[in-house]
């Protein structure tokens, strides 16, 4: 398959080559090269590089907006100056380059679903693409989570409704009376909400109140997941042109009308809220562990109609072992990895990474 595409004078050559792919079944990291997915050939004609580069960069943001410009710099990093010439179709003889670039083509899809997973302790949403049988991790993103009082519930959900410039009404018992906030800047809201769960008033949405999403503990709102304005209106873009294909709603994109949409069933993507107070991870740089606080005290949780118990995880040694293990694997001893565990549960301060590494080499 072979077609052209125009931008900004650019002439970009997509060439999709099919190979076999071997795909995991297993949370991927942000290396496209790591996935083993079958690449698209993108060919760009430039005057420079630096021109070819800007121009792939702005395609695939275009395709995919929510994801992080590190990845896509990566991305093009796998490019090939195949040769440096002139355009005889000029005068001037300005010097010409044809460039290639190998980009996975899951980044290229016309419909892509995904997986937007909060954990509600560590203040944090991690995006994954779902793909094939393949699972992989695009962003995490900072959020403000409900109270005490008001909950953001645990569970397995869908999103299943979009709005857009919001209105909002106080949810504060006796304050039923006051009139909504209109869309707009003020509006706590932001200017896109998203809807996952059908049993009560819980969605992603923006904020009037960016400041809070750089606080420590974050376990402010109504029950709402509230994210930064910059990443809620990426996502908007993302929805409208990748996920919602029911209805053509590309006229939302710059549009400050109160709307609503509800998707159609081939629409929904899943929502996975979980209450976990650690995590043990790798990454290229080393094993870390980090540690959050039980803001809402399920230490002694028993379960209750608005949380799935199953999506709720303590800090346990037990628990802190078996992450390990499924996440690292059996590089050490039992013996030293639970001596490992005790001193990260009692040495560790909440909210900061730990490279686990560095911690044994205290044990010794």
């Amino acid at each position: 398959m072979k077609f052209n595409i125009k931008k900004s004078g650019i002439q970009i050559l997509i060439i999709a080559l099919i190979f076999t792919a071997f795909v995991r079944n297993s949370y991927s990291t942000d290396d496209p090269k790591k996935n083993n997915i079958p690449p698209q050939i993108l060919t760009v004609e430039a005057e420079s590089i630096e021109i070819a580069n800007n121009s792939v960069k702005s395609y695939i943001l275009e395709n995919f907006p929510i994801l992080p410009e590190t990845t896509v710099d990566k991305l093009i990093q796998s490019r090939n100056v195949e040769f440096s010439n002139q355009d005889s179709s000029k005068t001037d003889k300005t010097p010409y380059y044809k460039i290639t670039y190998s980009i996975p083509e899951n980044y290229l899809l016309d419909t892509i679903k995904i997986l937007w997973e909060l954990n509600i302790p560590e203040f944090r949403s991690h995006i994954f693409q779902l793909y094939k049988q393949d699972t992989i991790y695009i962003d995490t993103w900072n959020n403000v989570v409900g109270t005490v009082k008001d909950k953001t519930y645990t569970g397995n959900f869908e999103a299943f409704r979009v709005r857009n410039w919001p209105t909002w009404k106080d949810p504060e018992k006796g304050k039923e009376e006051l009139p909504p906030t209109p869309a707009g800047p003020k509006n706590p809201l932001g200017l896109f909400v998203i809807h996952y769960d059908e049993a009560s008033l819980r969605y992603f949405h923006g904020t009037n109140k960016e400041y809070l999403l750089d606080d420590k503990y974050r376990y402010l709102s109504h029950g709402c997941v509230r994210n930064y304005n910059g990443n809620i209106r990426k996502m908007k873009e993302f929805v409208i042109k990748r996920v919602i294909k029911s209805k053509d709603l590309t006229s939302w994109l710059d549009s400050k009308r109160t709307m609503q949409y509800d998707f159609d069933k081939q629409d929904r993507f899943p929502v996975r809220i979980i209450y976990k107070t650690y995590n043990i991870y790798k990454d290229e740089t080393g094993k870390y562990i980090e540690l959050y606080k039980d803001i809402y005290g399920y230490r002694n949780y028993s379960g209750d109609k608005f949380n799935d118990a199953n999506l709720v995880f303590l800090t346990t040694k037990d628990n802190l072992i078996k992450e390990y293990k499924e996440k690292i694997g059996n590089d050490i001893t039992d013996e030293k990895l639970n001596q490992l565990i005790e001193f990260a549960i009692k040495h560790c301060e909440e909210y900061e990474k730990y490279n686990l590494d560095d911690l044994l080499s205290k044990l010794n």
